[in-house]
């Protein structure tokens, strides 16, 4: 018979394992996205400076590549617990004290991605408009907070996981 602890631990072990096979297929993306807005930013230094004339849709593109890179980034970066927190003020409260900021943390957490996915609504109900010079909608480039939404509230929904079985975020 196997005991509680194990069993949350597996069932925990295995959202990890899922959610770190994500994480490095996006981390993936990530670099793609970075060398893209490198290319866009260099071919735009290029046209402006050798040929006297800037490319249009360089710097369109490197807009809408560079807002993909930091929001998925940050996604990537909470599905890591690669995110910034004040460990030092943690470790110097009781545990019981260290768990109750971990809740407020993780509800804070979740009211953020409760205002990003009502916001999103507003979004698709009648926000239209374009890019000038490509004609790409802004509502893909504002795709990208909504998956960084969904990748923030994964990650929390784990860290609500681990700190109801009483386990530790591994870093």
């Amino acid at each position: 018979m196997s005991n509680g602890r194990s069993d949350k631990r597996g069932f925990i072990g295995g959202v990890e394992r899922g959610l770190d096979y994500m994480r490095k297929f996006l981390l993936v993306i990530v670099g793609l996205l970075t060398i893209a807005v490198f290319f866009c930013v260099s071919a735009n230094v290029f046209g402006r400076f050798v040929l006297n004339s800037s490319y249009p849709w360089a710097e369109e593109m490197s807009r809408f590549f560079f807002i993909w890179t930091v929001l998925l980034g940050a996604g990537v970066a909470c599905l890591g617990n690669e995110n910034v927190t004040l460990e030092f003020v943690r470790e110097r409260v009781p545990a019981v004290v260290g768990r109750l900021f971990d809740l407020i943390r993780i509800l804070v957490i979740y009211a953020i991605c409760i205002v990003i996915f009502l916001a999103w609504q507003d979004v698709l109900a009648g926000f239209v408009s374009f890019t000038p010079i490509l004609g790409i909608p802004h509502t893909w480039m504002f795709v990208a907070m909504l998956v960084f939404a969904v990748l923030m509230f994964l990650a929390n929904t784990l860290d609500l996981l681990r700190l109801g079985a009483g386990l530790k975020k591994e870093h």
